[in-house]
């Protein structure tokens, strides 16, 4: 796991500039490559082969490569490769991949099985590869200055920031926050900054770049047995376990991430630290402590609680907000935050990425019943608009709109009271990458599938990346291998749920075994942040959401009705969510001065 930087011209002072901003990505060990034509930076974070010979950038023949990541399957590649004639060096994944792509070139990709980010430079060719892996769990951005044609390249924005002739907000990225709190553009907050999307190929040769999506997923739609699903579960976390340095886990009440422990007891019998989170003052919060707790005592396993009061969001917003580089409403980035400054080991295991393949959320059983009831609606195809947000749900026909109806956007309150020229999202313009081209049916599968497309990569993953990478630790998430998406994404809803519409029964059912115990109701990770909006942090409030914070955000944002909004939650709950992202955002602007 490391950071990449680089661009299509020889300069050294450049890049020891830019490779400052992901030093603490790869603290282990640093490597440049310079020729006429490329320059690459490598910061290593050292998990497999701890040898100074496995550092990067690697070269073989007349290839270079610089990786982010973690190839599990390397082993079985590298065994292939031999059999091809093929002799090693080092005990690494960095040079399967590197041999790997001699014999299949851009095929090579394909049988990848990991978290990635690769940059490979042919210099022979003088062409340059870059790809991400299929969901997005390693992030790549570059910026291309056309009247140049130099191209940049980083696992940071901050690094591209420094040659970026004009700092701009992107308005259409803005949009996106402002309906989701994420931003589900092609394009960074910043203009003229992309990201590399998932799966996402690009080249550089001639000044001549291309892009085009390599890597997709390839569902099974074969119904299994039981046995055959708890097997693909069990092997896909255990391929996950590999490494050269201790690993760890986040642990909650649900069972995503206690079948994660149940395997990590197996394979590394018992000798890892775990991590929860104990919300100070409100033991309502603290049920999916408490059972973890309960779960590690059970077994003997080390637990650490990771204590979170109200002080911590407003100790560590700002620094969070720098180090996430595009504006996240979720509150459970401040929570990440805390977890990596307590973590001693490199390796953080995870249970994310359960509840979009296995239908998690409430909101799914919500349009699985939905679902189910449009079987006995004789009217179901009529478009009806009540002002009642859930009878209209059951006369909605596309899966997107579903999507839509579910979303942050349903969830966030006035939206336009409170930004200026708001513009709603519309159904066209969300999906626009994996879910694209695929012929969206099931309503539950479809939606978890644009969730894969959109929340996961564009929230999830950069949050656990960006923050705990910051900190020097990789964080593997094993429910979103492609393997287990591949297997159970696209099953029928009614085997996930089974015939009491409860979620996740499949998991439960295939793993009840395995588990000591489990939170009689999964709320997600869940803090008392609208409560402590309430009353603790109410000077916070007002102090950041105030003109005189930041006076350039008064283009975006509507003070007078914040200011009521603030207010309005202190007498009653009130439209919490939406309150913290406007922090965020507040947060966000000033901090880059946009």
């Amino acid at each position: 796991m490391c950071a990449i930087n680089g661009y299509n011209f020889p300069d050294k002072n450049l890049i020891l500039k830019m490779k400052e901003f992901t030093s603490n990505r790869g603290p282990d060990a640093e490597g440049l490559y310079i020729d006429e034509n490329i320059t690459i930076y490598h910061n290593r974070l050292s998990i497999l082969d701890l040898n100074k010979i496995a550092d990067q950038p690697m070269s073989y023949k007349n290839f270079i490569i610089s990786f982010n990541g973690e190839i599990y399957n390397y082993k079985e590649l590298r065994n292939e490769l031999i059999r091809f004639g093929y002799n090693f060096k080092t005990n690494s994944d960095t040079e399967v991949i590197l041999h790997l792509f001699d014999k299949y070139n851009i095929d090579s990709f394909s049988k990848l099985s990991g978290i990635f980010s690769i940059c490979i430079w042919d210099k022979l060719k003088k062409k340059l590869y870059l790809i991400r892996d299929t969901l997005g769990v390693k992030p790549l951005y570059y910026y291309l200055e056309k009247n140049t044609n130099k191209f940049f390249f980083s696992s940071s924005i901050r690094s591209l920031l420094i040659s970026l002739k004009e700092k701009q907000l992107n308005p259409i990225a803005l949009d996106y926050y402002m309906n989701f709190g994420r931003n589900d553009y092609s394009e960074t907050i910043f203009k003229n900054i992309f990201k590399l999307m998932p799966g996402e190929l690009l080249t550089l040769e001639n000044n001549n770049l291309k892009k085009n999506k390599l890597l997709n997923f390839d569902f099974n739609y074969e119904d299994k047995s039981n046995e055959e699903l708890k097997s693909i579960v069990e092997k896909t976390i255990q391929k996950q376990l590999i490494s050269d340095v201790p690993s760890s886990l986040s642990l909650s009440g649900g069972v995503d991430s206690n079948i994660v422990y149940s395997v990590m007891r197996k394979n590394l019998d018992n000798k890892f630290n775990i991590y929860s989170f104990k919300f100070k003052d409100y033991k309502k919060f603290n049920e999916d402590f408490s059972v973890a707790e309960k779960n590690a005592k059970y077994y003997k396993s080390n637990f650490i609680p990771v204590e979170i009061g109200f002080d911590e969001f407003i100790n560590n917003g700002e620094k969070v907000t720098e180090i996430l580089e595009e504006p996240t409403a979720n509150q459970c980035s401040i929570l990440n935050y805390c977890m990596s400054k307590k973590i001693k080991e490199k390796v953080l295991i995870t249970g994310d990425g359960g509840d979009e393949t296995f239908t998690g959320y409430d909101r799914y059983r919500s349009i699985h019943i939905i679902n189910f009831l449009q079987n006995f609606n004789p009217f179901k195809k009529l478009k009806i608009q009540t002002k009642y947000k859930n009878i209209n749900r059951f006369f909605v026909n596309d899966p997107k709109q579903m999507f839509l109806e579910f979303s942050e956007q349903n969830v966030y309150k006035d939206l336009d009271k409170y930004y200026k020229d708001f513009k709603k999202i519309k159904k066209n313009e969300i999906g626009l990458h994996h879910t694209s081209k695929y012929a969206l049916k099931n309503y539950l599968n479809s939606v978890g599938f644009l969730d894969l497309d959109t929340l996961v990569p564009n929230e999830y993953l950069l949050r656990n990346d960006k923050i705990f990478m910051d900190s020097a630790i990789e964080v593997r998430v094993p429910f979103l291998d492609v393997d287990i998406i591949n297997n159970f994404l696209m099953m029928s809803p009614g085997k996930k749920f089974a015939y009491r519409f409860k979620s996740k029964q499949l998991l439960k059912n295939i793993f009840k075994k395995d588990i000591h115990s489990l939170v009689k109701k999964k709320w997600g990770l869940q803090s008392p942040i609208a409560k402590w909006m309430k009353g603790s942090l109410q000077p916070y409030l007002k102090e950041i959401l105030n003109k005189d914070y930041y006076t350039g955000s008064s283009k975006y944002l509507n003070f007078e009705n914040i200011n009521k909004l603030i207010t309005l939650h202190k007498e009653k709950y009130h439209n919490p969510d939406l309150l913290w992202s406007l922090v965020m955002i507040q947060i966000f602007l000033r901090k880059f001065k946009l």
